[in-house]
């Protein structure tokens, strides 16, 4: 494993640091230790906001564990979005961190890299916006219950063993198999939230762009990325996730830069 770079380093500490935050407030909320409160797990998730949404909107409803905390939270990463485009998957998502690192262990012991090809993988990522309407549409015309609770992976492993059913310890099974494969597999494909800041991230401030004409074609960037975009030829803007590794990979000719706002400031 190569050495990170002071980027990629701090976006470590970022992530693990939100890692172990929401690891004790599950833990917290699972094992209800004296003197300690936290509420349920999809309670910390924008995710819950999404799902309820659409009933607080239409029926003043909160959907059946869930809080109004979660529409707050939705607000917040919808305006993080707006700002940073991808970056919340990047840098502040935990099972995408998770997801992330059980793909760099892997790598550790079996170094081959495995890329669906470019177009195949451009057309799947559109599954997320497929899986994320279904969820929200579901859980606002059938009733104000949480129906995708029962194969919810992020619900799965924060709840680190307990309230188990064979269907999550499966479901957590095919999207950690997945990932060990293909590196963020299900962010990159099936993750609902990953789509939802998808869609706003096309009206965020912040993009990676490429000077052509500073471009020598090396495909350094290209290989670097986690969720197989391609900057030297075209960046998907919805599919990127911020991380700036294809940055930290164009050494050379630094033909690729970050720009907030149309301002260059790396």
């Amino acid at each position: 494993m190569k050495k990170p770079t002071l980027t990629q380093t701090m976006r470590y500490v970022v992530q693990w640091g939100m890692l172990l935050y929401l690891a004790s407030i599950s833990t917290t909320h699972m094992y209800r230790w004296p003197g300690t409160s936290a509420g349920p797990l999809d309670a910390y998730c924008p995710m819950g906001g999404l799902e309820t949404l659409l009933p607080f909107v239409t029926s003043g409803q909160i959907v059946q564990g869930t809080n109004f905390n979660a529409i707050l939270l939705l607000g917040a990463l919808t305006i993080l979005v707006l700002i940073f485009s991808g970056g919340f998957c990047g840098y502040m998502c935990p099972f995408g961190t998770l997801l992330e690192w059980v793909y760099k262990i892997r790598k550790l012991f079996w170094k081959k890299t495995v890329r669906l090809p470019n177009k195949l993988s451009s057309a799947l990522s559109y599954a997320r916006y497929g899986v994320l309407i279904l969820i929200v549409l579901i859980t606002f015309a059938i009733d104000t219950e949480l129906h995708f609770a029962h194969i919810d992976p992020y619900r799965a492993f924060f709840h680190f063993g307990r309230e188990m059913t064979t269907e999550l310890w499966i479901v957590l099974g095919v999207v950690f198999g997945l990932s060990i494969v293909l590196e963020r597999g299900f962010c990159a494909y099936l993750c609902p939230l990953g789509g939802y800041v998808g869609l706003v991230s096309l009206a965020g401030f912040t993009k990676i762009k490429n000077n052509g004409e500073k471009c020598i074609d090396c495909k350094l960037c290209d290989r670097a990325c986690p969720v197989n975009l391609t900057p030297s030829v075209k960046l998907e803007h919805h599919r990127c996730i911020m991380c700036f590794r294809c940055v930290d990979a164009c050494v050379g000719t630094k033909s690729l830069c970050v720009s907030l706002a149309d301002k260059e400031w790396r």
